[in-house]
């Protein structure tokens, strides 16, 4: 019987919960899939069922395939750098040194701050005729780059900005995984003759950091797909839809052609490459486990 009324309080419990994922989660993506096989005229606000025609039209679209890749890209290269550098910057500044709590603010500053500021200030970083970044480059005798107006450089700049700005978050994430470790597994290492550095990295910090790891990678990765402020501030999709990404691609088929159905199968095909993606993740995480 005390049995039952746990169960009961347990489900009353989370009852709000369940109600709000239903309503602000599970209804829109039902919503999006429904919208996704309609044709949806949104100045007349009619709606036609078309199937999976919408899929067949975008699957069929040069400019899908090219936001496809450049998103694999972005992601490829934001994702390993941008946990790289904050998990050197962590390392770093896991020590207590005198001042270390204001350098800790000071990496952690640029993800408080709003990404079009960001992205201002790196505008007139990598601006070609009065920009630091082209400064530098002609005092080192390097021709100077229009960044932003390359397409081959553009993407880099995107990333370099967004590697910046999302180094603090996972810098904390990181910290917090290192001061959880411990201290005794230093200690007995080091009765055992080991220094501190790459030894005690390699087999002590490292695995004991696995699970901050995995969900920093996680989450990165869901970030990264979902990044579409630095592409719209920065270059608006430019040059030639280099930094076109899906996100941005959704944005211009629904706001700028008004194209509501395309723009749903765009954004059903993006949760479901996300979903297959964190799902192959945590499969490989307990395989590593095991």
């Amino acid at each position: 019987m005390n049995s039952r009324k746990d169960n009961l309080m347990a489900y009353l419990f989370l009852l709000p919960a369940c109600l709000l994922l239903g309503v602000f989660v599970l209804y829109p993506l039902l919503q999006l899939l429904w919208v996704s096989l309609n044709e949806w005229n949104i100045l007349k606000d009619q709606m036609t069922f078309v199937g999976v025609k919408n899929y067949q039209a975008i699957l069929a679209e040069d400019g899908f395939r090219q936001a496809l890749l450049n998103t694999i890209y972005y992601v490829a290269v934001t994702v390993p750098l941008g946990m790289a550098v904050s998990l050197g910057l962590a390392l770093l500044l896991n020590d207590k040194l005198r001042g270390v709590g204001f350098l800790r603010t000071a990496v952690f500053t640029p993800f408080v701050t709003s990404t079009v500021a960001a992205g201002v200030i790196f505008i007139w970083l990598m601006d070609y005729d009065r920009g630091l970044v082209n400064a530098a480059l002609n005092w080192l005798g390097i021709s100077r780059i229009n960044f932003l107006q390359s397409d081959q450089w553009a993407m880099p700049a995107v990333i370099l900005m967004t590697v910046w700005k999302q180094a603090g978050y996972n810098m904390i994430l990181f910290l917090a995984g290192l001061q959880s470790i411990p201290e005794m597994y230093y200690e007995a290492a080091a009765i055992d003759g080991a220094k501190r550095g790459w030894q005690t990295f390699r087999y002590i910090t490292w695995p004991l950091l696995w699970p901050t790891t995995f969900f920093v990678l996680v989450i990165s990765i869901i970030f990264a797909f979902r990044s579409f402020e630095q592409m719209f501030v920065m270059t608006r999709g430019g040059p030639v839809g280099s930094t076109t990404t899906l996100v941005y691609y959704i944005f211009d088929k629904a706001f700028k052609f008004g194209n509501m159905g395309h723009a749903a199968a765009i954004s059903t095909l993006m949760v479901l490459i996300v979903l297959l993606i964190t799902w192959l993740q945590f499969r490989g995480q307990k395989e590593f486990e095991m």
